[in-house]
């Protein structure tokens, strides 16, 4: 069961000082410019913070100096200034150190799953009337390792071919390249 930040006092942030430093943290740590919304997402999942107080605090901060807007990937970010970076240096101990690790381990865990969606896609597609198949693709960075679609025929067999992909996508492209490189020395390598 999920605990209940809410209810603890561990993670509660009612001054704003600490709103604003927690802020600041968050840009430090994520170590990329990140937006807003992404701000806000990890003090809210990490803390008890109300919201109202969290966008006067973000405000705040960029009035004030402390981060800047930085536009990346056709979308306004926040990035730290030398001015915050400085006050995040002299005052980051005074974040409550529950606080602190909370929001590094919301943060760390949000990457992870932004790391995972963009290598693997996998979608079903209707292809008719109880008819499907499953849209496959593959990446390493900005590599594509694979792409496919496979004919499922029901459903059924198209969520069960998606839910063993999800499982293990780099074993199961181990095992299409693997299954493609094996060589038949009866045929002629000269027509290929």
């Amino acid at each position: 069961m999920k605990k209940n930040i809410w209810d603890n006092v561990y993670y509660r942030l009612n001054d704003e000082t600490e709103i604003k430093l927690s802020v600041l943290f968050c840009i430090r740590y994520a170590d990329i410019p990140i937006t807003d919304i992404e701000v806000k997402h990890f003090m809210l999942t990490a803390t008890s913070v109300n919201f109202m107080d969290l966008c006067s605090a973000i405000d705040a901060v960029v009035s004030d100096n402390y981060i800047k807007k930085v536009w990346r990937d056709e979308v306004e970010k926040f990035d730290l200034t030398q001015q915050g970076n400085e006050l995040l240096d002299m005052f980051e101990d005074k974040i409550m150190a529950s606080v602190r690790a909370s929001l590094k381990n919301t943060i760390d865990e949000y990457f992870r799953r932004e790391r995972e969606k963009a290598q693997y896609r996998c979608e079903i597609i209707p292809v008719g009337k109880d008819a499907y198949h499953v849209d496959i693709e593959l990446k390493e960075g900005k590599n594509t390792l694979i792409t496919m679609s496979v004919f499922a025929g029901s459903r059924e067999t198209a969520i069960r071919l998606r839910r063993g992909f999800k499982a293990d996508p780099m074993g199961v492209y181990s095992d299409i390249v693997s299954m493609l490189s094996k060589t038949d020395d009866s045929e002629d390598d000269e027509n290929v």
